[in-house]
């Protein structure tokens, strides 16, 4: 018994530090998603193409840039992950979508 309770006083804590960051990369993911399709709509030369609100499942939250179109000048996207208070996310179109995770 000893031994069960040492493996899982190892286990728990390194399984929630797995599941705490898939879920931040998996609003990553979200989040990049969204900002190419953002950045192919905004880019794309045909002028019917008009960005869409983000479908949300992975995040807390992320920019709507439904309102955006090319004379848009701050083209950087935010999310927050639901798995940590302190991770945001931020995909700066300017610079080709790029996202990036700022603890």
């Amino acid at each position: 018994i000893a031994i069960v309770a040492i493996l899982v006083s190892i286990a728990v804590p390194a399984y929630q530090s797995y599941s705490k960051s898939a879920g931040v990369k998996a609003c990553l993911s979200e989040t990049k998603n969204y900002s190419n399709y953002i950045f192919y709509a905004l880019n794309d030369q045909d002028a019917t193409t008009l960005p869409k609100k983000p479908t949300i499942s992975s995040c807390d939250e992320i920019t709507d840039t439904s309102s955006w179109d090319e004379t848009t000048t701050n083209l950087v996207i935010e999310a927050k992950s639901k798995n940590s208070a302190t991770v945001n996310i931020k995909c700066d179109l300017s610079k080709g979508a790029n996202c990036i995770i700022v603890p």
